[in-house]
């Protein structure tokens, strides 16, 4: 039996609480919100962040807010398995003391990302084999996400697909004449893995190839990818496949190895943009 400690504030969806008790093998251990929020009937509540973490197994932290390093670290310096709703806003330092601590501690993270609940790029399926070749031509969604945080949850899913470091990255980005910008990117990794991939904020259909050893995988893509599928059910499943991964003792789940490949790549992506006068 995993013992659930759940952070959360107003942000944190009630609805997605009250199926965490659908999973298998799983007892919420209790609850602390951040700030004045009615905490749904039926679990503890805590005052204490870390008399939470002391009666904890594993930690979910469900909101959309940016996520302290602090708290993280904490977390992890406790030896405790931990989910992440969003993203944390890092420096890569900072990513990197806390692969560090990731390491040391032994334990599962896990990082939400929509992309990776995306059925062409959801590494859970090991449903391809090794990818030698991939060209991605999509767009931008641009109305609840800012682009740049988008190419980050895009390029880490990808990294995953490919499970590798990248070694190589050559940018080009340009406003075409009605003010869209277009971002194209070729993405060398260490095993030998190339990217090609192009994202324009003109809402334009797109498509994708996968080439490996024993064929090619195509497909069109009609929408943009971060809008495709509904959220509850992605992070239902993202928090059932990080259960899973601590069952079974993996860490190969969305560690910050991982976020640290992609705030590199989005950081070369907006330096070389500056350099050429485009703000990213």
């Amino acid at each position: 039996m995993i013992k659930l400690g759940i952070f959360g504030d107003q942000t944190t969806n009630h609805e997605l609480l009250g199926q965490l008790n659908t999973i298998p093998e799983v007892e919420v251990a209790g609850l602390y919100f951040s700030g004045n929020v009615e905490v749904s009937d039926g679990f503890p509540v805590f005052s204490s962040p870390i008399g939470l973490m002391d009666v904890s197994d594993a930690i979910l932290i469900l909101s959309d807010k940016s996520i302290s390093n602090d708290l993280v670290k904490m977390i992890l310096r406790k030896s405790k398995h931990v989910y992440l709703k969003s993203v944390p806003s890092l420096h890569i330092r900072e990513i990197k003391e806390l692969i560090d601590l990731e390491k040391e501690a032994g334990i599962v993270t896990f990082i939400y990302n929509p992309f990776n609940y995306n059925p062409y790029f959801d590494p859970f399926s090991n449903k391809y084999e090794k990818p030698f070749l991939i060209n991605l031509r999509t767009c931008f969604e641009g109305e609840v996400i800012k682009a740049s945080h988008e190419m980050l949850l895009l390029v880490t899913a990808l990294n995953r697909l490919v499970q590798s470091n990248y070694k190589k990255l050559e940018v080009f980005g340009l406003h075409e004449s009605n003010n869209q910008l277009v971002i194209s990117l070729r993405i060398e990794y260490n095993n030998g893995c190339v990217i090609n991939l192009t994202v324009s904020q003109e809402k334009i259909s797109g498509f994708c190839e996968i080439f490996q050893k024993s064929k090619r995988i195509q497909f069109d893509i009609q929408a943009p990818l971060y809008i495709q599928y509904p959220q509850l059910n992605q992070e239902y499943t993202a928090i059932n496949n990080f259960i899973r991964l601590v069952q079974n003792r993996d860490k190969k789940a969305n560690s910050f190895d991982s976020l640290l490949n992609g705030v590199q790549i989005v950081h070369e992506i907006k330096e070389h943009l500056r350099f050429n006068g485009i703000d990213f």
